[in-house]
């Protein structure tokens, strides 16, 4: 399932997605690394490239979804196992209870032993940050829940990410209906990775997911595009 994309001096690595059950993405440059989404089974794809953890510097998480941010607690307790001392950013949209929840019940439970700072970072609609030598920056979209139990969620926080190194930029929609805050920042982005989930389009699930044709169309504006989260 990996797709890479090679650019001027970094690469882009979909270790796996698939809608409703785990998306991470790799971001390498030459000095380090940042994980978009951490779902389930992040650490397992990680320890199959016989990665180096030390260069993991930020975990960029677009919305609390399972899906997205699931495999979180694996990744950090495994971090705290190996005796990680640098500390770790943790950068979310505004509001996201869900990773604020793990985190904080990570550092209760092993309170004392953790040899590394857990540092989340809210990034609210276009903030900026940088992460060694990459620039970061969110952007609002829009995104609701849906189970066969209950049906349709509500809105709930959720960014895509920019994500600009060497003169280069990559753009992650998240899962995001159409919304004319990803069709700007997709156009002209070296790569924009577009999650493309819905099989039909009605007006209930117009703030829950792209369909293919819709993900193909805001792509074409970038200079390459990949489909994922099928």
């Amino acid at each position: 399932m990996q797709k890479v994309w090679r650019g001027k001096g970094w690469n882009v690595r979909v270790l796996y997605s698939r809608a409703g059950v785990a998306t991470q993405i790799l971001v390498s440059t030459a000095e380090s690394d940042l994980l978009v989404d951490v779902g389930d089974g992040t650490l397992r794809d990680l320890l199959a490239l016989n990665y180096n953890f030390g260069r993991l510097k930020a975990i960029l998480i677009t919305h609390g979804h399972f899906d997205h941010m699931g495999g979180l607690w694996a990744l950090l307790g495994f971090l705290r196992m190996i005796g990680r001392a640098e500390n770790l950013t943790v950068i979310t949209p505004p509001s996201c209870s869900e990773v604020k929840s793990i985190v904080n019940s990570l550092i209760d439970v092993y309170h004392g032993t953790m040899p590394f700072k857990i540092v989340i970072k809210e990034l609210a609609d276009e903030e900026k940050t940088s992460v060694d030598k990459m620039t970061v920056q969110a952007f609002e979209v829009v995104h609701r829940g849906a189970t066969k139990a209950y049906g349709l969620g509500k809105r709930i926080p959720a960014v895509g990410y920019s994500i600009t190194y060497n003169g280069q930029r990559v753009v992650v929609s998240g899962d995001t209906g159409i919304c004319q805050s990803l069709k700007r920042f997709v156009k002209d982005a070296d790569l924009a990775i577009l999650e493309a989930t819905l099989k039909r389009r009605t007006p209930e699930t117009a703030e829950v997911h792209l369909s293919p044709e819709e993900a193909a169309e805001i792509g074409k504006t970038a200079k390459e595009y990949m489909l994922i989260h099928r």
